[in-house]
């Protein structure tokens, strides 16, 4: 029997056609990946997401999605609505909304924020209707109020108010999923034990993007293993994604600074694009970096990144609030270890045995002196290349997708 699967997200898409959208490529390899792997549980996948004009368009990372992909794209409503304009339009929207979960056999979405909830009202519409239910979060933010005020990112008020209402609706909307959907799926130990208490429809789960085919091969990491030990050759640092406040990337440029002030042998490649980046550069020729730092710019998702990522040692992470980027489980794919804050989620990968060197969190000081010891140390850097591509084999995304599959299976079993 063929099912059609629902699957409403805050991604933005871009509709380019009658028969096809844009949306972010690593999304859109992990639709045409999960839609595969689900088999006639998704014969139709429908999303249902905000949508990008031809301006907000511009510039993105974006590839094309064909209906004839069976993948089809339901725009919810302008992707810059939002406050008092979105729910002057809601019941629009939720029309829309009670639509798709009309025809569809399974309700795939997550927690809302209050300025613009559309994905948890959609779980509880399915719910009430009888339809699967599928709940993912894919971050543990509860400490992140905490840590924007600690930076001075957020004012008092800001997060007072997140602290008594909008966390206390993030642990509602958990606390109903839990109990009233047929599979929710939370990002972190802490998260799934302190929601799920043993119960079996909760389980945590490690979203990765990586595809078995971007491990590095096994030969060009002994070759890179091989080559870091020659001390005259840079230990080659990166970061890969947005260039945004909150990834403080900006710690990592004072954090390379320290390094090579001790001595180190080092360079840092940032890739991607963002609001940042102007002010990013302007730092590093403060920091008189010229000649250590080379912002590569924006690189699409696959074949080009990995290449790139495959010449890379250490991947840095410096996150200002809770983050759970997938950048670090392609980094170990493409074998290399990593140097970041110890917030739950490194620490997480760490004590999972992933080869992540923690330090203490905001300290760009620490982290500079930890680049300088790893460097000094290249034997051990070594293993750690190794041990990364270790740590990334059972951990792909069609391992994950698998295992995400099978528990969707149980649910039309039971």
């Amino acid at each position: 029997m063929t099912r059609r699967y629902l699957m409403v997200i805050p991604v933005p898409a871009y509709r380019n056609g009658p028969d096809s959208f844009e949306i972010e490529s690593a999304f859109a390899q992990h639709l045409r990946t999960l839609r595969a792997k689900l088999g006639p549980l998704a014969h139709t996948l429908v999303v249902a997401a905000p949508e990008l004009s031809a301006e907000q368009r511009a510039g993105q990372n974006l590839e094309t999605v064909r209906a004839d992909e069976g993948i089809l794209f339901r725009a919810m409503f302008p992707a810059s609505l939002g406050g008092l304009r979105y729910y002057q339009r809601l019941p629009g929207i939720m029309k829309v909304l009670s639509e798709e979960i009309e025809k569809a056999d399974v309700v795939h979405a997550g927690p809302s924020d209050l300025n613009r909830p559309f994905e948890f009202p959609a779980l509880l519409m399915g719910a009430s209707r009888g339809k699967k239910t599928i709940s993912v979060t894919d971050i543990d933010s509860r400490n992140s109020a905490k840590m924007n005020y600690v930076t001075g990112r957020w004012s008092l008020r800001e997060y007072v108010t997140t602290k008594l209402i909008h966390a206390n609706l993030h642990h509602l909307q958990h606390t109903i999923a839990a109990r009233r959907f047929s599979l929710v799926m939370l990002k972190g130990r802490a998260l799934a034990d302190d929601y799920g208490k043993g119960r079996p429809n909760v389980k945590n789960f490690l979203d990765s993007a990586f595809e078995t085919c971007h491990l590095i091969p096994p030969d060009r990491l002994e070759q890179k293993a091989s080559a870091v030990l020659q001390r005259s050759a840079p230990l080659h640092a990166i970061y890969f994604g947005r260039l945004t406040g909150y990834k403080g990337i900006d710690h990592m440029l004072r954090a390379l600074r320290v390094a090579l002030d001790l001595g180190a042998n080092v360079k840092l490649s940032i890739v991607g694009s963002g609001e940042d980046r102007e002010a990013l550069e302007r730092l590093a020729g403060e920091l008189k970096l010229q000649d250590r730092v080379a912002f590569l710019g924006a690189v699409r998702f696959g074949e080009p990144l990995f290449e790139l990522l495959y010449d890379a040692h250490v991947l840095l992470a410096a996150p200002l609030s809770e983050d759970t980027p997938r950048s670090a489980l392609d980094a170990f794919a493409s074998g290399q270890s990593l140097i970041a804050y110890d917030t739950y989620y490194y620490r997480d990968l760490a004590q999972g045995g992933a080869p992540v060197e923690l330090v203490k969190w905001l300290d760009a000081k620490a982290m500079g002196e930890t680049l300088a010891r790893v460097e000094s140390n290249r034997e051990r850097l070594a293993e750690q290349l190794r041990s990364a591509r270790v740590f990334a084999e059972p951990n792909t995304q069609e391992a994950w997708l698998d295992t995400r599959v099978e528990w969707t299976k149980s649910l039309f079993e039971q």
